[in-house]
């Protein structure tokens, strides 16, 4: 079984909380390296795990957590989920001008 600093070093993750994409990818990336080590069942060693790899705003974001939620990877990436998916800004809400009416 690979050990937490081999998968870590086998490709370098980083969460800055930029965008809806880049939160996906890095829980899937997590997930994957959680499986890879036989500990996906462990959300506390995912949780620990990840921790390094979050940066900037995502960071910020993190260290106002609850301890609860820092120490879950279930609880963690529904947090991650909900901030920097959820939260995407809407679509914009300028009206379009209807056609005219031509007669």
């Amino acid at each position: 079984m690979a050990s937490q600093s081999d998968i870590a070093e086998d490709a370098v993750l980083r969460f800055t909380g930029e965008s809806a994409e880049e939160a996906e990818d890095f829980i899937q990336a997590v997930n994957k390296r959680a499986y890879a080590a036989g500990k996906h069942k462990d959300n506390a060693w995912i949780a620990d795990f990840a921790y390094p790899f979050f940066s900037r705003k995502a960071l910020r974001w993190y260290e106002d957590l609850d301890e609860a939620v820092q120490s879950d990877w279930k609880l963690l990436k529904r947090a991650i989920l909900a901030e920097f998916i959820d939260q995407q800004p809407a679509a914009s809400k300028v009206p379009i001008a209807a056609p005219a009416v031509v007669r």
